[in-house]
């Protein structure tokens, strides 16, 4: 296999790079994380057969042959993330103990044990969602669980905030200054109210906007490099401290990105693993960890946009306004193999050369004019193939002319024969019933569908009977029609791009209006 060439190959280069760069922490992080992309590349596909052997596999939805795939492979990527960090942890402060002066570095008030402890309760609460999404692959937890432990697994990153930090006032827009009479306003227990939300949010964002191949990964991946983009740009800030936060960013995203490219690579069309919710919430809590202790909450928000938009989207369905099956993902439509033209060119021929013998006296041929229906067609164009040549075998000796249209029809039929038979499948927006909605569920319904955000079927009497699962996935579907999957999963990473150069827009432009 390709794969374990290149890590053969390539691993013995990054020991090297990592040994010659051992007194550069992003270095380091940097050699470590693509060591972290080759075991996470190269672990997936071989603990496949085991996830499968103990009962980690669902069947892919989305295919025509329904493949059965090892689910939960977010744990192989979680824990090899896991492993890099804690490897770093070294090399991080690795300045202090190499000092000429052993005492003086070893010293209470020198090794910086604030960032220590910040990034050991980083890691705790990622921990802790990996842990609580390996128990929801496996236990399929009901809701209220996955709303309270998040919060719980939060708790190591708010007491770090607060003693280390504790900042919990925010700036006021510069038009409201005069109203309030004050630049900052203080919230006190609020704020870590509001920062404890923000990671509940987070963990379960990711996880809501799922269902298709590679799309929780891909969206992590374009969010991650978003604040990698913003933490490069901003590393030689004047300021100390900001410097700090920006490189403590990088530190836990550089191998979050890897293992994450690495498992995208398996996870993207046509898959060969499933991610499972582990990976959600392990992908989650690290931009909620980095969002609260590396003081870009608002930032991490803007860039969570197309996330908050599928919650609000989605909102009547989780709530039970709207009727919510359990399986929301778009649904799959085999169509059939051949393309319409061909079947039109060989229909045309057909009947000129049905027309051909029977003006020459013949038999007609008997053919399927009719309407073309898609699991069918095949089989009444075989047939009206076979008809025409045995049609024209028993009129050959006394029908000359017809031999052009014979030739016609073998030719076609070689061509129809040799044609590949494999159906197509296509993504449409998956629908509910409307049979139970309650009244304030259908006044949203109308709303949407008058702002284009719902495609309702109505009865003859005009009421309405169905809608599209209200999810970002199928409104890109309503709104396109239809597409393959992996030219939704396209559309998604899209958005969540044109979304970042959106947010930095935002956050770097159209701020200083407000706060400079």
């Amino acid at each position: 296999m390709i794969y374990k060439k290149v890590s053969l190959a390539s691993s013995p280069v990054l020991v090297a790079l990592l040994w010659q760069f051992r007194d550069e922490p992003l270095a380091v992080c940097t050699c470590i994380s693509a060591l972290a992309f080759l075991a996470t590349w190269c672990m997936v596909p071989a603990a496949t057969a085991t996830f499968k052997r103990v009962g980690l596999s669902g069947t892919d939805m989305s295919k025509p042959t329904r493949p059965v795939l090892a689910e939960s492979m977010g744990m192989v990527a979680a824990t090899i993330y896991l492993v890099a960090t804690f490897l770093f942890i070294p090399a991080q402060f690795r300045g202090w103990w190499m000092a000429s002066d052993p005492q003086s570095t070893h010293h209470s008030h020198m090794f910086p044990f604030g960032r220590l402890g910040e990034y050991l309760s980083a890691l705790l609460s990622l921990q802790s969602m990996v842990f609580l999404g390996f128990a929801d692959d496996v236990f399929d937890l009901r809701w209220r669980f996955k709303l309270i432990l998040p919060t719980i697994a939060s708790i190591p990153v708010l007491i770090v905030y607060y003693v280390g930090y504790g900042v919990t006032h925010v700036v006021v827009p510069v038009f409201m200054r005069s109203w309030l009479g004050t630049n900052t306003v203080e919230l006190g227990i609020l704020y870590y109210v509001y920062i404890g939300l923000m990671a509940v949010f987070c963990t379960n964002a990711i996880n809501i906007l799922a269902g298709i191949n590679g799309v929780e990964v891909g969206q992590s991946i374009v969010i991650a490099l978003s604040i990698i983009i913003k933490d490069i740009a901003n590393i030689n800030n004047a300021n100390p401290e900001a410097e700090y936060y920006h490189l403590f960013s990088l530190y836990l995203l550089l191998p979050f990105v890897a293992v994450s490219c690495a498992l995208y690579y398996w996870n993207v069309y046509p898959a060969h693993v499933f991610v499972g919710d582990t990976y959600c919430y392990f992908a989650g809590m690290a931009f909620a960890v980095c969002g609260i202790l590396g003081h870009f909450s608002k930032t991490l928000l803007l860039l969570f946009v197309p996330q908050i938009f599928n919650f609000v989207y989605s909102a009547p369905q989780i709530f039970g306004l709207v009727p919510c099956p359990r399986h929301r993902l778009p649904r799959m439509v085999i169509e059939c193999p051949l393309p319409p033209n061909v079947v039109s060119k060989v229909r045309h021929e057909t009947d000129l050369a049905s027309a051909s013998t029977s003006d020459n006296g013949s038999e007609s041929v008997s053919g399927d004019t009719g309407t073309e229906q898609p699991q069918t067609g095949l089989a009444s164009l075989h047939s009206t193939i076979s008809s025409a040549m045995q049609s024209f075998t028993k009129s050959r000796a006394s029908k000359p002319n017809a031999s052009s249209a014979a030739r016609k029809i073998q030719t076609t039929g070689k061509r129809l024969r040799g044609a590949s038979v494999h159906p197509s499948a296509y993504m449409v927006a998956s629908r509910t019933s409307l049979e139970n909605v309650k009244p304030i569920g259908l006044t949203i319904i109308s709303i949407y569908e008058r702002v284009g955000l719902a495609d309702i079927e109505r009865d003859a009497q005009g009421s309405m009977v169905s809608v599209n699962n209200l999810t970002l996935l199928n409104l890109v579907l309503v709104r396109c029609h239809r597409l393959t999957e992996s030219q939704l999963n396209n559309r998604v990473l899209l958005i969540q791009l044109l979304n970042s150069a959106l947010a930095f827009f935002i956050r770097y432009r159209l701020s200083r209006v407000f706060y400079f």
